[in-house]
């Protein structure tokens, strides 16, 4: 919402003594714009409004001080965060991890609500609660399954849109990064034979083989590859950086939303009338035992 804030005076008594006096015409200060930024110039522009501001700027940077001193040293600097740190650095899925983490946390909560409710009863909570957790644990692997199936097709539309934004009439960098994808996938098959043989030979010899024995398949991203190249087609620094940035983000992008998508809708639709379903039946059949206990 914009707004203007006209300070002029609407005294027809002063304007009219000000215009006779022609010596010099008032004009009153007038803001335009949000109202963010009509307050922020008034505050300005005001000894009160200055003093505020400086004060609210200097508790600003004592708290962000205090954080920095205070609390992230002991968050990050100890031996748990660092082991962790350590062995996830090479991760690929990091940021689908830390997503199913919080999903993980958020459907705790929910089924932990669910089952200290009072206003249920106990079989309508156990069974609410076990829906949670299906329903967590299918939208979990649905979500790293269509994650991981789109991967190829994600990382070939990165590069095509890394070709477009470097001018690369040619398509060059497609061709090059398809090319290195196969070459991996055929010494890839030389790798699994090879570990395959370590394998037979340390089971002949009673003995169970060292993870440090075996040769890591190797894997072409799309990322990696193009900050290796697009150097050859964007000279500009600042564009330069700026490319890669987006490349990044696009690989965050397509797993944000298939999470998103997984456990927002995809999952919870198709699954919770069946499971629904299913709960009246099994409430319906217990209580049908009861009765003919009874």
């Amino acid at each position: 919402m914009n707004v203007t804030l006209n300070t002029f005076s609407q005294n027809l008594q002063y304007n009219r003594v000000a215009n006779s006096n022609n010596k010099r015409q008032y004009t009153a200060p007038s803001f335009a714009g949000s109202a963010e930024q009509v307050a922020e110039s008034v505050a300005k522009q005001s000894k009160f409004g200055k003093r505020i501001l400086k004060k609210g700027t200097e508790l600003f940077d004592q708290t962000g001080e205090w954080f920095a001193q205070k609390v992230i040293p002991k968050v990050f600097d100890n031996t748990v965060t660092d082991k962790f740190s350590d062995k996830v650095k090479n991760c690929d899925n990091l940021f689908s991890h830390f997503l199913a983490v919080g999903s993980a946390i958020t459907s705790g909560m929910y089924m932990y609500k669910t089952l200290t409710n009072d206003k249920m009863d106990k079989d309508r909570r156990n069974t609410l609660a076990v829906n949670q957790f299906l329903t967590f644990a299918l939208s979990t692997a649905g979500a790293y399954m269509l994650d991981k199936s789109l991967a190829n097709w994600w990382q070939n539309m990165t590069v095509r849109y890394a070709s477009n934004q470097c001018n690369d009439e040619n398509l060059n960098l497609v061709k090059e990064f398809k090319a290195e994808v196969e070459k991996a996938k055929a010494e890839n098959v030389e790798i699994k034979k090879a570990n395959d043989a370590l394998k037979a030979a340390a089971k002949a010899e009673g003995r169970k083989i060292a993870k440090e024995e075996l040769q890591d398949l190797k894997s072409v991203k799309a990322d990696k590859f193009l900050r290796k190249r697009i150097g050859d087609y964007v000279a500009d620094p600042k564009q330069l950086e700026l490319l890669n940035k987006k490349i990044k983000g696009m690989g965050l992008l397509k797993t944000m939303l298939v999470f998103a998508l997984v456990y927002r809708y995809i999952v919870p639709v198709a699954v919770t009338k069946p499971a629904n379903i299913l709960c009246d039946k099994y409430l319906a059949h217990k209580k049908e035992k009861e009765a003919q206990k009874a």
